[in-house]
């Protein structure tokens, strides 16, 4: 009985707190509002936001996709890949473009699928929630992060070169002049808009087919999807946009091995590049966090870090469509817009940005 019975008042702590996040999002009675998921979601969050959607007098329904087909199943519960639960169902897309409101708590994620995009064309907002109770909470966005995040993105648009170095070797650049920026705080409470609950930071898809240098990932960065610290140093050699080396020990030999699984060469491909910009996000919380109940937004919004990801863009506005996507959340770089230094190793540096 121990086991049901901590289950039952989790998911009643868990209702007000989704609450709160509905109120956010402003969240009405006359409103449809889908909560998504898969055999693989945590279903006390599926239960609790359904219960949370109900209690707003909104049409509230459950939509449970089919699990992935066997050569994704590996890493459906890793995110950051190009899920095909949507695409494998006939009919799930046509129900998540007429709603006014998808919770995306599937394990995977929608992000990084064409479905994806084309639901929010046809209006609907989505939200992604999928982290633990204790980063939900301690991350609750604020309009203060709002604010604060929409600054970024005002900096981040008004750059033409996106320019990272560390004392390890780090010394890239691409190009983003006149590409998308991406502002996310938390919720998303306008037609059409897409956030991730939680998280606070900017970030632009860079101009693909352009951008030189290395990016050296020390001990201690972080690679997602398998949600851990690299172990020992790997240089990546970008050229034309695409990392045409990933060089050092175990752990690049792994990152080479992810994108060769998937046997698409979009998957070398710089795909997005930002700043952190959450005060909250631990750095330490991947030591402490099962990486099956974390998508890592502690990690990659971090304040002051460096985000960057190879592979899919086109939820970013660009036109890799492959499977493969992988994130490095990086602690001991500098961030530079054109040449102002705007982040360093942890820190925010100039106090308009704060």
């Amino acid at each position: 009985m121990g086991v049901p019975t901590a289950t039952y008042f989790r998911t009643a702590q868990l209702v007000p707190l989704f609450q709160r996040m509905l109120e956010r999002c402003k969240l009405t009675e006359d409103e449809t509002i889908l909560v998504v998921s898969d055999p693989d979601s945590n279903q006390e969050y599926v239960a609790a936001m359904f219960a949370a959607a109900r209690s707003f007098g909104a049409d509230a329904m459950s939509l449970m996709l089919p699990p992935p087909p066997p050569e994704q199943a590996v890493f459906i519960r890793t995110g950051n890949i190009s899920s095909t639960i949507v695409a494998s169902s006939k009919k799930a897309l046509e129900f998540l473009k007429m709603a006014d409101f998808v919770i995306d708590m599937t394990s995977v994620g929608l992000l990084h699928t064409k479905e994806q995009v084309a639901v929010l064309e046809a209006g609907t907002r989505m939200l992604m929630v999928h982290d633990p109770v204790e980063a939900l909470e301690r991350m609750f966005p604020t309009d203060e992060d709002k604010e604060r995040i929409q600054r970024h993105g005002r900096r981040l648009r008004e750059a033409k070169r996106v320019r990272v170095q560390s004392d390890n070797g780090t010394e890239v650049w691409f190009d983003k002049a006149d590409r998308p920026v991406i502002e996310q705080w938390g919720w998303t409470d306008e037609p059409g808009r897409w956030d991730h609950w939680p998280g606070a930071f900017a970030y632009t898809a860079p101009t693909e087919g352009v951008g030189e240098g290395l990016i050296v990932l020390d001990p201690g960065d972080v690679w997602y999807p398998p949600k851990r610290y690299i172990a020992t140093p790997v240089t990546m050699t970008f050229e034309n946009g695409a990392a045409v080396k990933i060089e050092g020990g175990w752990d690049a030999r792994m990152i080479r091995e992810y994108i060769e699984g998937w046997q698409e060469p979009e998957g070398y491909m710089i795909s997005h590049i930002g700043f952190g910009g959450h005060r909250r996000g631990l750095w330490n919380a991947v030591l402490f966090q099962d990486p099956l109940d974390i998508i890592g937004q502690d990690g990659r919004t971090a304040w002051g870090t460096t985000l960057f990801a190879l592979g899919s863009n086109v939820t970013f506005g660009g036109t890799h469509a492959t499977g493969c996507h992988q994130d490095f959340a990086l602690k001991q770089q500098r961030f530079y817009l054109d040449d102002e230094l705007v982040a360093d190793s942890g820190r925010v540096i100039p106090d308009y940005l704060h």
